[in-house]
């Protein structure tokens, strides 16, 4: 039996929603989630999500570093889950810290680092370009790294606790740089989506979602063109 041109059509769009269907579960499994949000967000924050109050408390520290002179960005690891394909990084904040500075600044992000886990912190100083962009030159991150490991690990993996921890660790980490937070800190919202990792599986998830009733509806259409074909034959 041959399909009509209609039903041809619809075998092909469900072969391709079908093909992106079993895509979309990569997405979920992102190399590193952290080096994504970082490149156009301050703070990554967990899958695990901290409360408003604690995002915004992490937000306003980092912006307060900024306007003291010290670029920083933050990244919150509460579970494995958080490090993507790369799970056995998990409980080694300052090796962790090292392999996330190499990926953005791959990206020409050159600001300095710091992550949060529940065994500890990881920093790193950030860098120049010189040589008219060709080659980098990494600041002295000694003190930063002395800053770090005087500062309490949080030993939870509450995921405020451990957001409320990088505010701790970014003002230790900006005074060590010769960049001290003077004064409160003022909360900033934070942004719609959540700049976490959490908020692109949910897209990834959604579009999943959607490219799945795509591939129902062209499975009834061909069914619907079958059986067309069927009493349109001669008998």
């Amino acid at each position: 039996m041959r399909l009509r041109p209609c039903a041809r059509g619809c075998l092909a769009a469900l072969l391709a929603a079908l093909a992106c269907v079993s895509l979309a579960p990569a997405a979920l499994a992102d190399g590193d989630p952290a080096s994504d949000v970082l490149l156009y967000q301050q703070v990554f924050f967990p899958y695990a999500s901290p409360s408003p109050g604690a995002k915004a408390g992490l937000l306003g520290a980092v912006a307060a570093a900024k306007r003291a002179g010290f670029t920083v960005r933050v990244a919150v690891i509460q579970s494995r889950r958080d490090l993507g394909a790369d799970p056995e990084l998990f409980a080694k904040p300052q090796l962790y810290a090292k392999f996330l500075d190499a990926e953005l600044r791959s990206a020409r992000y050159l600001g300095a680092l710091v992550v949060v886990m529940p065994q500890g912190f990881g920093v790193a100083a950030g860098g120049t370009l010189t040589h008219n962009g060709t080659r980098y030159s990494p600041r002295p991150a000694g003190a930063l790294l002395r800053a770090a490991t005087r500062l309490q690990p949080p030993q939870s993996s509450d995921p405020d606790t451990l957001t409320n921890a990088g505010v701790a660790a970014v003002r230790a980490v900006a005074a060590a740089a010769g960049h001290p937070i003077r004064g409160k800190i003022t909360k900033v919202a934070p942004p719609t989506g959540g700049g976490g990792a959490g908020s692109g599986s949910s897209r990834s998830i959604e579009l999943a979602a959607g490219l799945a009733v795509l591939a129902l509806a062209a499975i009834a259409m061909i069914g619907v063109g079958i059986r067309r074909s069927r009493t349109s034959e001669p008998g």
